[in-house]
């Protein structure tokens, strides 16, 4: 669910090429779904989401509408930190860029505060500009905690002149061996909760979600987990924004979050974002 929303963003990582390593700062144990460490050893963040590039003839991340994002940079390009008084019914949350560390990928933190109508301060990212059709891919590790979200997500409404369309991968702290897809056409949402087999939470792990035309499919590991097509349901289909972000929910959401302690302290990570342009996604598998 967007900071922004105010009333008014089959491809086998274990078929990626040793020999097309980047160096990157940051390195991950790499896990199935089952939370084993693969062969692949230890790899870096951009080696999970762009080991293959480097041998493509046509780069995805030089694509023009494609990206990767390791947030090695204090102030990464394209990105926006929320910084404001959040008003929405289903948040108590208010939006700091002191809640956010970019160093080795974003460390997204929440905790309580003493002044303001909500009582915690969460951690918003957007990138500034809108993407659509493709593939969307994250390395994350969600927070653990009731009442505490951790989303990956597009997102477009009346703040930015439309319709409310909206693509989520959600990790409900109270229980992260479950993931939360969801979508939402012009603010009508349909959500599913889907049995990982294994917690979220104890490691960082690659998610993703496909935006087609036709259908989305969600993503763990390289494994398909969910997927709705257009003859089942009416999908989104406006251009939208990415974001991704930590809050912590209103207690009017109880029954669906969970409520957050007034002493609450909760931190999660993401390690690398990818990108896929539509068009791009045929030379995943060239």
């Amino acid at each position: 669910m967007a900071d922004d929303a105010i009333n008014h963003e089959p491809f086998s990582f274990l078929q990626l090429n040793a020999r097309a390593r980047t160096e990157c700062p940051l390195t991950l144990n790499f896990v199935n779904l089952n939370g084993e460490e693969s062969d692949m050893g230890r790899w870096s963040a951009l080696e999970l989401l762009g080991g293959l590039v480097m041998g493509m003839a046509a780069s995805l991340a030089t694509a023009a509408e494609g990206f990767i994002e390791t947030f090695d940079a204090l102030h990464p390009d394209g990105w926006h930190v929320a910084n404001y008084e959040f008003s929405h019914p289903h948040f108590d949350t208010d939006w700091s860029q002191d809640q956010v560390h970019l160093s080795n990928g974003a460390h997204l933190y929440l905790s309580p505060k003493s002044t303001g109508t909500n009582r915690f301060a969460g951690a918003s990212l957007r990138r500034e500009t809108p993407t659509h059709f493709g593939r969307y891919e994250v390395v994350m590790q969600p927070a653990q905690g009731e009442g505490i979200i951790t989303g990956f997500f597009t997102y477009t409404g009346d703040y930015y002149g439309t319709r409310h369309d909206e693509i989520d991968i959600e990790f409900l702290g109270k229980d992260t061996t479950r993931l939360h897809a969801a979508w939402f056409v012009n603010g009508q949402l349909t959500n599913h909760f889907i049995d990982l087999g294994f917690d979220a939470a104890d490691k960082p792990r690659l998610y993703a979600f496909e935006w087609l035309p036709d259908r989305i499919r969600w993503f763990a590991g390289d494994q398909v987990i969910f997927e709705v097509t257009e003859h089942e349901a009416t999908l989104p289909s406006v251009p939208s924004f990415l974001f991704a972000n930590i809050w912590a929910a209103d207690p009017s959401l109880e029954t669906w979050s969970g409520t957050p302690n007034l002493d609450t302290h909760a931190s999660a990570f993401i390690g690398a974002i990818r990108f896929i342009p539509m068009a791009d996604m045929r030379d995943l598998t060239s």
